[in-house]
């Protein structure tokens, strides 16, 4: 079965369809809709959360990078766009790949803005990536967990108003309400005077803990509250919340404006193993992972069913990318064959 507004199918995870043939995902997104279109009000959303920290704290903001062009981009626009005092990390898991940092360091020259590269501990991160890999088959949700945690836990310690990132609105939305990152959202469509940050992190906590066994929500808790008790949180913002997000138009100003230089395949190049990852959640879905983000841009009016369709033929991959499943079964500690045994498993259970 298929959403008769998206193209999301029973294959994506948590959906439910009501008795019109129309996903809950698409419900959730009507309860927003409008508000995501008031582009004015959206603004003055994002002016407020500078207006309450600028020049209050060591730095304006913390800003994460990984090379991409979406961090790039929200860096370019803090500065240049809305003058602020920003300083950048990154989040280095293991598989943070040369070119990206080649362009990280070219970039922070560029911008004259401090920077830092952050580590965890491999036996911790080991410990999370095998548990993702086998309750979850993929990486992906650890290294999330991992990284909101580390990314909150940084703009305290180093004494940010706010933490600020660049995920695209179909990352962000494309299971919005029934995902943990649903929590961020709803908190960055309200004024910073509806919301208790502390209260909204203690309830993300939980629905991590819901999610995992104790020792991994320990290992996470850890990472957020590492040498910050007491002190007060700051909150989580999305860039591209408030402002619209045109990939082709990012893509170009970074090549011509700053030297961006990213291989011709620049959609997640930063990460060595994301299509090792791309491949085990098709074998075990049966299509495409980026259906979910593809039915977010049918939403937002950005492309029609049939452009949808299309871009989903073209994200179907054909090889498998032994050396990339290799190279993260190594380091998560699992055995490639018996991975992928599972995520068939997986895919013949939902039939």
């Amino acid at each position: 079965m298929r959403c008769k507004r998206c193209l999301n199918d029973e294959t994506v995870r948590g959906i439910s369809f009501d008795s019109s043939g129309v996903c809950n995902f698409c419900r959730n997104y009507e309860k927003i809709g409008a508000q995501l279109e008031d582009e004015n009000a959206l603004h003055q959303l994002f002016q407020e959360r500078v207006d309450a920290v600028r020049g209050k704290h060591r730095y304006d903001a913390a800003l994460g990078i990984s090379g991409g062009k979406d961090s790039e981009f929200v860096l370019h626009e803090l500065v240049r766009k809305h003058g602020l005092h920003v300083c950048t990390f990154t989040l280095d898991n293991g598989f943070l790949s040369k070119e990206a940092k080649k362009n990280i360091d070219k970039t922070v020259r560029t911008y004259g803005v401090d920077h830092e590269y952050i580590t965890f501990d491999r036996a911790m991160q080991q410990r999370q990536y095998h548990y993702s890999m086998k309750h979850f088959l993929v990486p992906c949700i650890a290294c999330s967990y991992t990284g909101y945690a580390a990314m909150i836990n940084y703009a305290v310690k180093v004494d940010a108003g706010m933490c600020v990132h660049g995920r695209s609105p179909e990352q962000m939305l494309r299971r919005y309400g029934n995902d943990v990152f649903t929590r961020f959202v709803d908190m960055g469509l309200k004024s910073i005077h509806e919301i208790d940050i502390a209260e909204s992190y203690a309830g993300l906590l939980e629905s991590v803990r819901e999610k995992v066994d104790e020792g991994i929500y320990n290992d996470i808790r850890s990472i957020a509250f590492d040498g910050v008790d007491g002190i007060e949180f700051r909150e989580f913002v999305p860039y591209f919340l408030y402002y619209r997000y045109d990939e082709k138009e990012i893509v170009r100003f970074l090549k011509e404006e700053t030297g961006w230089t990213p291989p011709e395949d620049y959609n997640h190049y930063d990460c060595s193993i994301h299509n090792a990852t791309k491949y085990i959640y098709q074998c075990a879905e049966g299509r495409p992972h980026r259906l979910p983000e593809i039915s977010v841009l049918i939403r937002m009016g950005m492309m029609s069913r049939e452009e949808a369709l299309e871009m989903l033929e073209q994200e179907q991959m054909v090889e498998k990318p032994k050396e990339e499943l290799k190279e993260l079964c190594r380091y998560a500690k699992v055995s490639p064959t018996i991975l992928l045994a599972k995520a068939e498993l997986y895919k013949r259970k939902r039939k």
